[in-house]
């Protein structure tokens, strides 16, 4: 649907709410307040009204507002009937009081009003009697001098008076056609005296009628306000998110409680309550409606109505109504017309917000829209009404039934709405939970089978790892024995090569037998030396390297390493240079594995380095503490990516110019692992054409002090 075909729609929904609303008015004015007709034109002479005329069967009731003769009493007055100094005033209005000055209108004290009554006949079945109207503050009735009613007691102070000015229906005397009616009055209490609704004629068992039928329904009102609030407040216990609840529960407790303290219900509650505090609770809870009836739409409607203006009413409404408790009805009422004010003003701000809720289709809007315009116009009805501006009953109670109504069915569907949806999202998460527990028993099933494959694959893996470790324990024990077999016929090969190159035992004859018996000595011990490597390795991976810590001076092991590293080309003291600073301390290490490292490190850098190069053996003590061991030379060198395959087991870079040299690849090797067993590193610099920088790093630990005996630093590294 387009929208401004939603638009139109939503304002002819409007509209009939609007004209249905208005209706529901009218319908509840003519109930609750019958049609008032005059039909007599006052007489010049004050205090006289005829009625003989009038029939109360067809016309209904009969209003006494007129001119009446009224008589002062003083602050002192007396309560005889007395018709001096009579004047004529206004019914319904506050009483006037005479002194030096002229008139004038006063709050407290006591006075009569007196007016002659011309009736018609009474239908057999029935009589004609007195609605009193209300009059400030406790008053009696006299006919034609009879004493017929009191409400409350006269006094001639506060604490003298009982107030009850409540209106009541009196029987006039039985067949009277002329009856002289006399009320006298005090009022010590309100703020002003006299009479604010005038007495009423009519027929006594149409005036009961309605009577009892307003007592009912506002008896009906307060059980039900009583009911509602009670059932929203035990809703917002047992869940406080539901703010609704709250504020609807509190506005329907006071409005109950405000209908017991207004008429028809408070001419009953002030026999159990003193009248003082009804008007003050009256005052009070009516004060505090407008600041809940806010809020709660407030809580409904969050996006169409402020919030700020709830905290602003609740403000100034509460502390009148404080006020009003502390002080008394006159501060009451005086409040009350500020309120009145203010009340106006918040009703057409509600009612342009809940049309707005209502032409955005906001949930619950149209329900409550409807209860909200027969609420504001029973208010504005009683508003005007109380101020004299426009005549008629007191319609609150039945507006607000309405719109108690109204937002209870809002909230019924709401809940409604919130039931279904929980229902829905009940019947969704069955059929999730149901297809949750397929895929996990699904799922239970995939993991049991990958489990099952796991354990097969470790089992495998298992059996995989210990034939690993079997094989590799066959191949260091087949290393171990072949290097010991091959040895043994390696040292007879280098012993009778030598006999015969040094020709211990005569002459040769060819020299080209010498020659060639060097080259078998120096065949055997480069092969001897593979073997020893090979040796070496396998001791070290099977964790059989036992080594013998003891005190260790460098220089001693540096000389060592320089008369027996070599290579078929030359020695190392051709070209080796040893720099050790003076007083440079001893080692805790291991004699043979440290000299060994020596030795593969001096005869690698033989290796790569050319006749012409320089190699230096030098040693320094780092901040830690510890002890670096270094061999640099200025040979080939190697490119930095180079450098891990340079250290790894038979792996030597793979360069035109190395590959000029015989080796296996293990010398690095086993000096690292070597120096891992001495709790420290070999780190490696080098750089292509450079030269190479082979670092061994010893810690702290290592390093023996100064001036220490041999024998407890070797206890000591042990």
């Amino acid at each position: 649907m387009s929208e401004p075909r939603h638009h139109v729609r939503q304002l002819f929904r409007l509209a009939a709410i609007i004209g249905a609303t208005l209706a529901a008015f009218v319908a509840v004015m003519s109930l609750a307040t019958p049609m008032r007709t005059v039909a007599w034109t006052p007489n010049k002479l004050a205090g006289q009204i005829d009625a003989s005329d009038w029939d109360f069967a067809r016309n209904g009731r009969l209003s006494l507002a007129g001119t009446w003769l009224f008589t002062d009493g003083g602050e002192t007055g007396t309560y005889t009937p007395s018709p001096d100094l009579p004047v004529p005033v206004k019914v319904p209005g506050a009483w006037p009081v005479l002194d030096s000055t002229g008139w004038f209108y006063r709050s407290q004290g006591f006075a009569q009003y007196r007016v002659h009554l011309k009736l018609p006949a009474a239908p057999a079945n029935d009589r004609i009697a007195l609605n009193t109207g209300y009059w400030m503050s406790a008053y009696r009735i006299f006919a034609n001098g009879r004493l017929m009613f009191e409400s409350g007691k006269l006094g001639r102070t506060a604490r003298d008076e009982v107030a009850n000015s409540y209106e009541r229906t009196v029987a006039l005397p039985q067949g009277a056609r002329d009856v002289d009616l006399l009320i006298e009055l005090s009022n010590h209490m309100n703020r002003h005296g006299g009479v604010s609704s005038a007495p009423e004629l009519g027929l006594e068992s149409e005036m009961l009628g309605r009577a009892r039928f307003l007592e009912a329904m506002s008896a009906f009102l307060v059980g039900t306000m009583f009911f509602g609030a009670l059932y929203h407040l035990t809703l917002f216990s047992l869940d406080k998110t539901v703010k609704p609840n709250l504020w609807f529960g509190i506005f329907a407790a006071l409005l109950a409680i405000r209908t017991l303290a207004i008429a028809p219900l408070a001419a009953d509650t002030v026999q159990v309550v003193d009248q003082y505090w009804i008007w003050r609770i009256n005052y009070a809870s009516t004060m505090l409606l407008a600041p809940a009836v806010y809020q709660f739409f407030q809580s409904s409607f969050p996006n169409q109505v402020r919030r700020d203006g709830a905290r602003w009413l609740w403000w100034t409404f509460g502390c009148w109504a404080a006020l009003t408790m502390l002080s008394g009805p006159v501060v009451g009422e005086i409040g009350l017309k500020a309120v009145q004010i203010a009340a106006i003003v918040v009703i057409f701000y509600l009612t342009a917000s809940l049309v707005r809720s209502f032409m955005q289709r906001v949930q619950g809007a149209t329900l409550a829209l409807s209860g909200w315009l027969l609420c504001a116009a029973a208010s504005l009805h009683d508003i005007l009404t109380a101020n004299g501006l426009i005549p008629g009953g007191n319609l609150i109670p039945l507006g607000f039934l309405a719109f108690f109504l109204c937002l209870s069915g809002m909230l019924a569907s709401r809940y409604r709405d919130a039931f279904r949806q929980a229902q829905v999202m009940t019947s969704r998460l069955k059929s999730l939970n149901g297809e949750l527990e397929e895929a996990v028993q699904k799922r239970t099933i995939e993991l049991k089978d990958k489990l099952d494959e796991l354990k097969s694959n470790q089992s495998e893996l298992v059996r995989a790892r210990e034939a690993a470790v079997a094989a590799n324990t066959a191949k260091s024990r087949f290393l171990a024995t072949m290097s010991h077999e091959l040895r043994t016929p390696l040292n007879s090969i280098l012993g009778f090569s030598e006999i015969i190159r040094d020709e211990r035992l005569g002459s040769l004859g060819d020299p080209r037998y010498g020659e060639y018996a060097t080259y078998i000595n120096e065949s055997g011990a480069h092969l001897l030396s593979l073997i020893g490597d090979i040796l070496d390795l396998s001791r070290i991976e099977s964790g059989k390297l036992d080594l013998q810590f003891e005190s260790v001076s460098i220089e001693e092991m540096a000389d060592a390493a320089m008369r027996r590293a070599a290579t078929r080309e030359r020695k190392a003291g051709e070209c080796v240079s040893i720099s050790l600073p003076p007083g440079l301390p001893q080692l805790s290490a291991d004699r043979r594995a440290l000299l060994q490292m020596l030795i593969n490190l001096i005869s690698n850098a033989l290796k790569f380095t050319p006749v012409d190069g320089k190699i230096t053996v030098s040693a320094f003590v780092r901040g830690d503490g510890g002890m670096t061991l270094q061999v640099k030379d200025t040979g080939i060198g190697m490119a930095p990516e180079d450098i891990p395959r340079a250290l790894m087991a038979f792996t030597q870079v793979d360069d035109d110019l190395s590959r000029r040299h015989e080796g296996s690849g293990l010398g690095l090797t086993i000096v690292k692992s070597m120096m891992e067993q001495h709790g420290g590193r070999l780190t490696l610099q080098s750089a292509k054409g450079e030269g190479t920088t082979v670092s061994l790093e010893f810690p702290a630990g290592r390093v023996l002090p100064a001036q220490t005996d041999a024998a407890g630093e070797a206890a000591r590294a042990g």
